[in-house]
């Protein structure tokens, strides 16, 4: 009996792995094909901006106000071309990545540098008492994780992600300092940066050309299942942080939005509705779930919240940090 269940299982495995292999042996056969680039393309002013850059940019955290002005100076031209390339469309060249990968994972540490000497500029801005200008380098460092995950696979999506938190955090510490009328156009920005914000079907159809290409270079077919399991183990992960980078945009669009109509009004709204057309475009609505944001106005505060990983409502108690587990995302705890 033991003997007929092992030749079963057996079988069954084998079946298995030649209908994945088939499958994807079709599915490389078709590939789409690659994404037209934009002429001109932004990215080759990130490019050529990181190849600019100098100094110890990302110790600009800790750096005395005189040596951020420095550094600052010191790379004016790379902010120049950066702000250049934000200001056209811009995509991955997944041709020239795909031939030279090693050379091209070189760019990914160097786009960190640049999301980082925006935030720099911003801090000194703050330290100036410039807010909407920090304000503006802040945004302009989430717009740059954005536009450098265009075209991407999954890796140059999480370093997008990375980019956007380096100005989102500081711009959310900031905004507690902005009266209305300076938060009105952040919302527009933030807005703006929801509506071009790449997308999740955008990133899959990237990653399995990516994966297409490197699963040619494996001889035995039979090799490829657990080099997919251990892709869709990552790509699972990565769809989380993915959906908790859209949720961190439209949290502080929301907050922000829910701050203004409380200033001018004397009490926050009822629901989110009440801040359409005047303070938002549309209300935001959770990457989570099919509902919009959660929202509840308590007296003269407000609980604004996404439901989160686990995609169950729990309260607005706080989730923790990683892409699973339970609780929601606030808008103190998403950064």
């Amino acid at each position: 009996m033991r003997k007929k269940l092992r030749m079963t299982l057996l079988g069954l495995a084998v079946v298995f792995t030649v209908g994945f292999t088939a499958l994807i042996i079709s599915t490389s056969r078709r590939a789409p094909p690659l994404p037209p680039l934009p002429n001109p393309n932004g990215y080759d002013d990130f490019v050529q901006a990181g190849g600019l850059l100098s100094g110890q940019i990302g110790d600009f955290r800790e750096m005395s106000h005189d040596d951020l002005r420095e550094l600052v100076v010191e790379n004016a031209k790379a902010l120049t071309l950066i702000r250049a390339g934000l200001g056209k469309e811009c995509g991955l060249p997944i041709q020239s990545y795909l031939s030279n990968f090693a050379n091209a994972s070189r760019d990914l540490m160097v786009q960190k540098q640049i999301a980082q000497l925006l935030a720099a500029e911003g801090r000194l801005a703050e330290l100036d008492g410039r807010l909407e200008d920090a304000a503006r380098s802040y945004l302009d460092a989430m717009r740059f994780g954005n536009e450098v995950s265009q075209n991407g696979f999954v890796i140059n999506r999480l370093v997008g992600i990375a980019c956007s938190a380096i100005g989102g955090v500081p711009l959310a510490k900031l905004v507690p300092q902005l009266d209305c009328d300076q938060l009105k156009p952040i919302i527009a920005e933030l807005n703006k940066l929801d509506q071009d914000s790449v997308t999740w079907q955008e990133v899959r159809r990237a990653e399995r050309i990516f994966m297409r290409h490197e699963l040619r270079k494996v001889p035995n077919p039979l090799a490829w299942l657990p080099l997919w399991w251990q892709a869709r183990q990552s790509i699972q992960g990565a769809e989380s942080k993915h959906h908790r980078a859209v949720s961190r945009v439209r949290l502080l669009e929301a907050e922000l939005a829910v701050r203004c109509y409380a200033a001018e009004h004397g009490a926050p709204p009822r629901q989110l509705a009440e801040l359409v057309p005047q303070y938002l475009e549309r209300v935001p609505q959770d990457p989570f779930g099919s509902q919009p944001l959660a929202y509840r106005s308590q007296g003269t505060n407000w609980l604004l919240y996404s439901i989160g990983p686990d995609r169950k409502d729990d309260g607005g108690t706080p989730a923790g940090r990683g892409t699973s587990g339970r609780g929601d995302l606030l808008f103190d705890s998403t950064w």
